[in-house]
Formats: structure tokens, C-alpha cells, sequence
């Protein structure tokens, strides 16, 4: 499962706006593009299965790997 918590915290971290990311993703060198509210969801825990593609795309984006954004156990 997403964690969506930590996407927000390195989010901010990076000063980085649920806004800045809609218009990074917006960019053509993206396959696909994430909305503000849909990283909202995302980072709230409302959105439960997003697409692996679009994991890929915000861990990209974050500078991280996708596994550290996946709740441990």
C-alpha cells in the first residue's frame, strides 16, 4: 500500500506544491500526468490503487525509489 504520508513529507521537504507537481508531470517527457487532486487523494489515503506508472512518476519526481514510498509491514 501507498504511503501516502511520506509523498507529502518529502513532497514539502523539497518545497515542492501539490501544484508544482501537477505542472512537472504536465511536461512532455511524462507519459502521464497527475493532478492536484488526485496527489491529494493520494497523499491523504483516499485513492488506494493508483497505477504503477504513476507511483514511478511521482518517485521520479521525489528523487526516490518506489519502494520507499509502499507502507513497511
Amino acid at each position: 500500500m501507498l504511503n501516502g504520508k511520506k509523498i507529502r513529507d518529502i513532497r514539502v521537504s523539497l518545497g515542492y506544491t501539490t501544484q508544482d507537481i501537477q505542472n512537472i508531470t504536465r511536461n512532455t517527457k511524462f507519459k502521464t500526468s497527475i493532478s492536484k487532486s488526485y496527489l491529494e487523494e493520494l497523499e491523504r489515503g483516499d485513492k488506494k490503487n493508483p497505477s504503477l506508472e504513476k507511483v514511478a512518476v511521482i518517485a521520479k519526481i521525489l528523487g526516490c525509489k518506489i519502494d520507499d514510498l509502499i507502507l513497511s509491514a
